[in-house]
């Protein structure tokens, strides 16, 4: 994208505020380090929401015209699988990934904290106690020992609570349902007699579609409208208690990291900012769309009932308590959150109407 003449300020930086995208996305001097960076998304780029907010990052990058950052931004599984990118930015086969934490809750049982908590917050109060209340230090801490830094690139508004074949009327019907489950939501429905399993988001629609899975969950309706599954599921299930919001990540391997400047490690840390609205902004104003057309394709919308939803938070409460027993780095992370939810909750109840 060509800077106009009249943004351009001397020493040869340019304003990219002249882009509407704030002073501190400035582009350095040609003479600069130059640091080239091969990521993968864990989203399709043409997925609504998911995969558009990371193309969304890369073309704020590149809009700049800075040349001292160049991204190669590989669509999903295009070298390694989803699941693996952590992995693979862990051992530098990747110099980054752009995913959602709680993929490797596996390995990191506390990322799930820094992804989405269930009955927990929702994206304002997520987004501040992740900048202002200690949680970015907490996650960093966490994958400093695996050579990873993570930075904060998107959220997404609460989530579907997933796609039933059958309704779902009290909970003894979630025992012995095969259900495809991300995150801690999975734990609370383990806890009601659900088998759950993990899914690529390439791998559901086939399993849903052959009978290998009941029910599944994956995102918004948007974002779900663009997988299929409302042709073979069609009772649809709303509030997303398992995720009132969902923080996205870009990781960089640490070696990398340290090697760039701290200009550049500014200006990707502002880019996600910038990505993180615009992730939450978009994810708000097309969610209605969606509605619309899957109740024109014959799908049942459901909102939980309250004898379901009773049980879903005290089996919650289980689920993280277990989970902060049994990893001192998850609990260290679980008490910051409730910490900082505490003190905050008389502002949050005289604040809104």
């Amino acid at each position: 994208m060509r800077i106009p003449r009249r943004c351009r300020a001397r020493n040869g930086v340019t304003i990219a505020a002249a882009l509407g995208l704030g002073a501190t996305l400035a582009v350095l001097p040609a003479s600069a380090q130059s640091t080239k960076l091969k990521l993968q998304a864990g989203f399709q780029l043409n997925q609504p929401v998911l995969g558009e907010m990371i193309a969304h990052f890369r073309d704020t990058v590149e809009a700049t015209g800075r040349s001292d950052i160049r991204l190669r931004l590989y669509d999903a599984t295009r070298l390694v699988p989803t699941l693996q990118i952590f992995d693979a930015v862990s051992a530098g086969n990747l110099d980054g990934g752009f995913a959602w934490p709680g993929y490797w809750m596996g390995k990191l049982p506390a990322t799930t904290v820094f992804a989405a908590v269930p009955f927990g917050p929702e994206a304002p109060e997520f987004l501040a106690w992740m900048y202002e209340g200690g949680g970015l230090e907490l996650w960093r801490k966490l994958y400093a020992p695996h050579d990873v830094v993570p930075i904060p690139c998107g959220v997404l508004p609460p989530e579907a609570s997933g796609w039933f074949r059958k309704p779902i009327e009290k909970p003894e019907d979630l025992k012995g349902l095969k259900i495809r489950y991300a995150g801690l939501g999975g734990k609370v429905l383990e806890k009601l007699g659900a088998s759950i399993t993990m899914l690529a988001a390439g791998d559901i629609f086939v399993a849903l579609e052959r009978g290998v899975l009941d029910a599944t969950e994956y995102s918004m309706p948007a974002a779900d409208r663009s997988l299929g599954f409302y042709k073979v599921a069609k009772h649809y299930y709303f509030p997303g208690w398992h995720q009132p919001a969902s923080i996205m990540e870009l990781t960089i391997h640490k070696p990398t990291w340290d090697g760039m400047t701290s200009q550049q490690r500014a200006f990707l840390e502002s880019t996600c900012r910038d990505t993180t609205l615009w992730s939450l902004t978009r994810g708000l104003a097309v969610q209605a769309e969606a509605l619309e057309f899957f109740e024109a394709e014959g799908v049942t919308i459901h909102e939980w009932p309250a004898p379901i939803m009773e049980r879903f938070r005290s089996a919650a409460a289980e689920v993280m308590t277990e989970a902060a027993a049994s990893d001192p780095a998850f609990a260290e992370a679980w008490d910051s959150l409730q910490a900082f939810r505490a003190r905050n909750a008389t502002w949050n109840r005289l604040a809104r109407p």
